[in-house]
């Protein structure tokens, strides 16, 4: 069979953004920019943004199949070199075919070396007199979440198997199981059942007025304690409004949690382990030296990668992971916390190899529908996630519940251990920063503003010091307080209130703080 050599490339210069932008986990979620120092790391950064296209744009002889190009020949040969790339063509059936059958669509696997004998892969999808599809829709469109979508996934997710050869090697992924005793879930109650104080109730009602009537931005919150729900109200507009306790919001990073608890479950199951190195599954990351890095690096984003946040494409596409894998020489394992998306979409690729099913179907079968998450739905792993307020409390609950949510069991009691945060400089101890993180988790010990006046301890954090969860840029929040068992959501859309935002949050977490009983520290 011949093979084809792709020529060299072509880029349309579109100005690209090379300021990386980093979330904060904090209540405020500013934004940090990381700007690369090194040119090397630079050029590379740039290169994992240009794609393969077809020339035109779309193919139009479906007698043979289309050339496939870089983006810009010039700039990939100047940052990468010589890189002939071998292409291999494979039908619907994953069959590889010379010239197209009547099987579409089609998928084109690319692979070469760079002169600096990098491992360069690619995998295109192209039907005729369409688009060549590296990606697939950006997350932000509706067929993100399609079940045709997660097919088209899954075709580049089997052919990626069955050419590194495992479509056999790995046991078989198992759905959440039942268990007994039941854990608790949620449910209506009183006040008074949940512990906390008659008044409260209109405190943090009165907090969320207020934060609505100054942001305008509608919002839905629920407090709930001892699995029962004592606040959960919308707040929009009273007249022109659209938004109801049952209206889904944009979950952000909260998203990254809900993929780490996916990614216990097959922990749990013995498929995959914590401190495994990530070039045991994904074949282009070493497994061993200064460049390996594990699960859990990935994980506290210790890595050393740095990808652009926010750009969603890497969920599409089998063989993203080398996307992040051509960075491998710009990177500096256990020495930064370097916040990013990538980190966590490496994951999903590990879970869809494992598999053969995309990452958002697994999401969907495996931790939605047996929590009755009914109104979730996700367009990734990192950032992408949708939710009810109810929803996520219940998600929040299970980890309360330190894995187990009514009758199902989703992972072991032990495994939610290794889920927390524990201080990077206990496992790096050459890391710039020793802050707490662990498998999409944080503490967050926010300070009672009034903390150090009134007879106040000067140290009082807002619930217990060891309240944990992740934060997120459209606002949204998670808190889980294994202390005083509570379990606090907010989902939101967006946030441009800048500082304000942290007083605004702050005061509504004093009147739920304020409500307890017996609040413990």
């Amino acid at each position: 069979m011949p093979l084809l050599r792709q020529p060299p490339a072509l880029l349309r210069m579109s100005g690209l953004l090379l300021a990386l932008v980093m979330l904060t986990a904090t209540s405020g979620l500013r934004a940090k920019e990381y700007v690369p120092e090194d040119a090397r790391e630079k050029d590379l950064l740039e290169f994992i943004t240009f794609e393969l296209e077809i020339p035109g744009g779309t193919w139009k002889d479906s007698s043979r199949f289309p050339q496939l190009v870089w983006q810009s020949p010039d700039r990939v040969l100047s940052i990468i070199g010589q890189c002939p790339l071998v292409i291999r063509w494979f039908d619907k059936d994953l069959n590889e075919v010379t010239k197209p059958n009547g099987k579409p669509p089609y998928v084109a696997y690319l692979d070469g070396r760079s002169e600096h004998r990098q491992r360069i892969r690619r995998m295109v999808t192209v039907s005729p007199g369409g688009k060549a599809l590296t990606a697939f829709p950006h997350p932000s469109h509706a067929d993100a979440y399609d079940e045709a979508q997660w097919l088209q996934d899954e075709q580049q997710i089997a052919l990626k198997r069955k050419l590194l050869g495992v479509e056999h090697r790995f046991p078989k992924f198992n759905a959440p199981r039942k268990s007994e005793p039941s854990a608790p879930v949620l449910r209506d109650g009183t006040p008074a059942e949940a512990g906390f104080k008659p008044q409260s109730i209109t405190a943090i009602r009165a907090a969320c007025r207020e934060w609505y009537d100054s942001s305008k931005e509608p919002f839905v919150a629920l407090v709930a304690s001892h699995g029962i729900i004592v606040f959960h109200e919308a707040f929009d507009d009273p007249a022109t409004g659209t938004t109801t306790i049952d209206t889904p919001k944009h979950m952000a990073s909260i998203t990254k949690t809900m993929s780490a608890a996916l990614f216990a479950e097959f922990m749990d199951q013995g498929l995959v382990n914590l401190d495994d190195p990530v070039g045991k599954l994904l074949p282009d990351f070493p497994v061993e030296g200064p460049k390996a890095f594990t699960w859990r690096a990935t994980f506290m984003h210790t890595a050393g990668l740095h990808m652009k946040a926010g750009s969603g494409r890497e969920v599409h596409n089998a063989w993203s992971d080398n996307w992040a894998a051509n960075l491998l020489p710009c990177v500096v394992v256990g020495r930064e916390h370097k916040y990013n998306n990538m980190d966590t979409e490496l994951t999903g690729k590990a879970m869809e190899l494992i598999t053969g099913q995309s990452v958002l179907r697994l999401l969907k079968e495996n931790l939605f529908i047996p929590m009755g998450m009914t109104r979730s739905r996700a367009s990734d792993v990192c950032h992408g996630g949708e939710c009810t307020a109810l929803d996520v409390a219940k998600f929040g609950q299970m980890l309360l519940n330190q894995g187990a949510y009514g009758d199902t069991r989703f992972f072991s009691e032990e495994t939610f251990q290794k889920m927390l945060p524990v201080h990077l400089k206990s496992r790096w101890p050459d890391a710039k920063f020793d802050i707490p993180w662990g498998m999409g988790l944080t503490y967050f010990n926010e300070r009672d503003p009034r903390a150090g006046t009134e007879g106040i301890p000067a140290g009082k954090t807002l619930l217990s010091r060891k309240t944990f969860c992740h934060g997120a840029a459209s606002g949204a929040v998670l808190r889980v307080d294994p202390e005083n068992e509570v379990v606090v959501t907010l989902v939101r859309e967006k946030n441009q209130e800048g500082d304000a935002y942290k007083a605004r949050l702050a005061k509504f977490l004093l009147a739920v703080d304020e409500g307890l009983v017996d609040r413990k520290p």
